[in-house]
């Protein structure tokens, strides 16, 4: 009974063994596969932290490419509204000068009086001549108007540059940032490396309107030329209403809009006795003309002031009504006098019929001699140099669409209002996989026991061909062997507390974010994003 006893003992001792040797197999195999799911899922996100940062860096590169675009647009504004602004003083220096010189001429002749004349003519004589050799130039050196004007093509050659160079650094199949998590033996690689690169451009260059940076830099050339096409029209007339719009209000009518001054001296002044007013009106504005001819393609800036009477009398028996611009000088910057009278300045001074003159006589004597002193002196204070050349140069601009989703396909239209936006896809390799750092060295993850008696066991955790992400039945296959990564960054424009204004170029409001990827328009281009359950596919 008793040896009974102990070989029961000893048989159950042995299976006690087995069972740990099964359980301690169990177990390890347990642990090993949580360590290797857990580098899998470290891999993986890493692999897609490197798409991430990748998408994003050059969304965010776009971004501050857009933000520069738009602070040259607005130096460009300010380019204009300094030289609209210039121009302003020469013709309100020129029309006071024209007007007072026969004053000053009389004073002259008046003791104790002809010193301070003589210091005052001087002062305006040598301040016209600045006047217009600062914005004319003199001889060979060019004035403020082709300075400015010449500042600005160079200002739209550093965007042309900006938005070209951006443009190549797209072409690449990876960009630096994709590889901040491999390694040098075992790199990321890029998925559809000539596809996406591709997808990349055209969504950039859309945002100027067209699929090709060529075609956004020929049509915005255009805008020197005065293209009648549509966009170019509206581009051109976009950046002359924001000029205008930045003038100071003495450079756009002489201030005081509502209440002229007292001074003769203003841009803007009005004398009132009853029903009849004398003073100055005055404006200033950057013009274009209709795209009608090539002659046409030129721009100027128009400044004028003149001196009027204006009588607004309502009586019973008898009205009188009406307005005479007794004296008026203008000066326009140019390339080409194409319009009538063909000169860059000119002044007109009021001819009254042989009646007027002699109601004009009887009420204030000698006004007609006033006239012809006035006529003489503004002839002889024209500007000298009397050309000015200006243009308007060609600048980079936004085309935005009003569309919420992208058409697929590489010709669709973008959707997100033409954002901008940056796709990425990486993948790191079943076979970079298997042989990074902590895979055996027989390059695998392939793990055995070999209990002898007790039996053996073994596990495979390295990435096979059955693993590989596959569209069944489809003859070529939209993902890599391996763990797959996409990303999508967007270039978005938002003005703080304000989402409904329309992304433009003029505002450097610019930023980037990551966004989902079925929603790109660089991912549309593919056209794969109608593709059903593609998107679950891509996540692997």
């Amino acid at each position: 009974m008793i040896l009974r006893l102990r070989q029961l003992k000893e048989s159950e001792e042995g299976q006690t063994l087995v069972l740990a040797a099964l359980f301690g197999l169990v177990l390890m195999l347990c642990v090993l596969g949580t360590v290797n799911l857990g580098r899998a899922v470290y891999d993986k996100v890493q692999l897609q932290a490197a798409a991430d940062s990748a998408a994003y860096s050059e969304a965010a590169v776009e971004g501050r490419v857009m933000n520069f675009t738009a602070y040259t647009n607005r130096a460009m504004v300010v380019h204009y509204a300094s030289l609209m602004a210039a121009t302003s003083y020469l013709s309100w220096i020129h029309f006071m000068y024209g007007g007072m010189k026969p004053l000053l001429t009389v004073l002259k002749l008046v003791p104790y009086v002809q010193v301070v004349a003589r210091i005052v003519d001087q002062v305006l004589k040598y301040l016209v001549r600045f006047m217009d050799i600062a914005i004319g130039g003199y001889g060979p050196v060019p004035g403020l108007s082709m300075l400015l004007s010449a500042a600005n093509i160079f200002l739209y050659a550093m965007q042309e540059g900006a938005w070209w160079a951006v443009w190549a650094r797209l072409g690449r199949p990876v960009s630096p940032q994709a590889h901040s998590g491999d390694s040098a033996a075992h790199p990321y690689q890029a998925i559809w490396p000539d596809l996406i690169p591709l997808a990349n451009q055209a969504v950039f260059s859309q945002a100027r309107g067209h699929l090709t940076m060529a075609q956004d830099t020929f049509e915005t050339a255009k805008i020197f030329l005065n293209s009648k096409e549509d966009a170019v029209q509206q581009a051109r007339l976009q950046m002359v209403e924001i000029a205008n719009s930045a003038r100071q209000p003495w450079v756009a009518y002489g201030d005081r809009y509502s209440n002229p001054s007292a001074s003769p001296l203003a841009r803007h002044w009005r004398w009132k006795i009853a029903c009849i007013a004398i003073g100055d009106v005055a404006r200033t504005e950057l013009g274009t003309f209709a795209p009608s001819s090539t002659r046409d393609a030129w721009p100027q800036v128009w400044s004028g002031q003149k001196f009027q009477g204006v009588a607004n009398c309502g009586w019973k028996i008898f009205k009188l009504r009406g307005r005479i611009d007794f004296f008026t000088f203008y000066a326009m910057d140019q390339m080409f006098a194409y319009e009538r009278p063909y000169k860059n300045a000119d002044f007109k001074v009021w001819s009254p019929s042989w009646w007027q003159k002699i109601i004009v006589n009887l009420v204030v004597p000698g006004f007609s001699l006033v006239l012809k002193a006035v006529q003489t002196s503004a002839r002889q204070t024209l500007p000298n140099p009397s050309a000015r050349p200006f243009f308007i140069s060609p600048y980079v601009y936004f085309a935005p669409r009003a569309r919420s989703s992208a058409e697929p396909g590489p010709f669709g239209r973008p959707g997100n209002f033409a954002q901008p936006d940056v796709l990425v896809g990486l993948a790191y390799e079943g076979r970079d996989y298997n042989r990074e750092l902590g895979a055996s060295k027989y390059y695998g993850r392939k793990f055995s026991w070999n209990g002898k008696s007790a039996g053996r066991g073994a596990a495979d955790f390295g990435y096979t061909d059955k693993d590989w992400p596959r569209i069944p039945g489809a003859p070529l296959q939209v993902l890599h062997k391996g763990l797959n990564a996409f990303s999508a960054a967007q270039v978005y424009y938002h003005r703080p507390g304000e989402w409904r204004e329309m992304p433009n170029l003029f505002n450097p409001l610019w930023g980037a974010r990551l966004m989902p990827v079925m929603e790109s328009n660089a991912f549309a281009k593919t056209g794969l994003n109608k593709i059903p359950l593609l998107g679950q596919l891509l996540r692997h």
